[in-house]
This record gives C-alpha cells, sequence and structure tokens, in this order.
C-alpha cells in the first residue's frame, strides 16, 4: 500500500514538475536573393555550421546568415535510438531542367541507441546549378518543404526564382511598354 501511494505521489510530482518535451529543430530560408539563414536549436550535444559551434542545448536556438552558396553542418541531439540512418535530401530546381539542383539541404542522421548525430550540408540559389541529379526536386519557387527524422524536424524555403526563359520574355514587354509610353509624349 505504502510502495503504490509513494509511487502515485511520484507521479503527480513529476507531472507537475517536468518540463515540456522538446525536439531538435533546423530550419533553412533561402527567401533573400543573395542570402540564406539557418536557425538550429534543441541540440544538446550541440549544432555546427561550417565547423563553428552555432547552439548547444536544450531550450537554446541561435540562427546564422551566410551569402548564398554551399556549407556543411552536423548536430547531436537525444533521439533514444529512432533515428533511421537513411540519406534525406531537400532539393530544388528551375522548372526547365529539374535534374539541375539550384538549392536545398542534403543530411543523413546516424543514430548510437541514444544520441543521433545529423550531417550534411546546405546551398542557397546563386545563378547556377550546384550539382545534377535523377532524384525528385521541388520546384525553387519560393515554398517551404519539411522533413526530418525521431525528434527532429527540418524545413527548408527556397528562393522564388524566376525562369531564365520568363527573364527574356520580360525584357522586351518592358522595351515595348517604354516605346508606347514615350510615344504618348
Amino acid at each position: 500500500m505504502r510502495k503504490a501511494l509513494f509511487s502515485a505521489l511520484a507521479l503527480c510530482a513529476l507531472t507537475l514538475f517536468a518540463a515540456p518535451a522538446n525536439a531538435a529543430f533546423i530550419t533553412w530560408d533561402d527567401s533573400d536573393p543573395n542570402n540564406i539563414t539557418i536557425t538550429a536549436g534543441d541540440f544538446e550535444n550541440g549544432f555546427s555550421v561550417d565547423g563553428n559551434l552555432l547552439t548547444s542545448g536544450l531550450g537554446n536556438s541561435a540562427s546564422i546568415t551566410f551569402a548564398d552558396g554551399g556549407h556543411t553542418f552536423v548536430g547531436s541531439w537525444i533521439d533514444l535510438g529512432f533515428s533511421t540512418g537513411v540519406h534525406n535530401e531537400t532539393l530544388f530546381a528551375l522548372a526547365s531542367d529539374p535534374t539541375a539542383v539550384t538549392s536545398g539541404a542534403e543530411w543523413t542522421a546516424t543514430t548510437d541507441g541514444f544520441l543521433g548525430t545529423i550531417a550534411g550540408s546546405f546551398g542557397g540559389f546563386f545563378g547556377g546549378p550546384y550539382f545534377f541529379t535523377s532524384d525528385p526536386t521541388f520546384l525553387q519557387n519560393g515554398q517551404t518543404q519539411v522533413n526530418g527524422e525521431a525528434f527532429l524536424s527540418t524545413s527548408f524555403t527556397s528562393e522564388a526564382v524566376p525562369e531564365p526563359a520568363t527573364l527574356l520574355l520580360g525584357v522586351p514587354a518592358v522595351g515595348l511598354a517604354l516605346r508606347r509610353r514615350l510615344r504618348r509624349r
């Protein structure tokens, strides 16, 4: 009887004083035409970008902005052994060539049975493709794609990039509009 009462009181105390559960997260924001911002948080064993510690610890997060281009990252969080070890990617390309990756992130998350480790790379659109792939890509049009692992969420927002052909079609239209305007004067 005493043991059951003690267990019930301990459970009530844990319920009252326990902090809400947090999951690690990474967001990439490439909506700026020249820069890409990465935000990460709740990585108990730390999260680094290009070899520099960005944040560490539960309840902590930080952001850093880079010029568009390629960067690497690595982080470690409590995953309780659930990370899959499968290669993940969120890749964006222009509609004119969906095999030409213009921005995105790729990573693999592994586990030691308690801690998960994520390692990979990301990049923002800088005017041309990084590489070519036969894997599926998303349209580089300002959309957000969400992905993740156990106790880890990721999201990547791409830059809205007009197709080169669209840009070329716009040049004559602007020229015609200016010409008409000048004729009216």
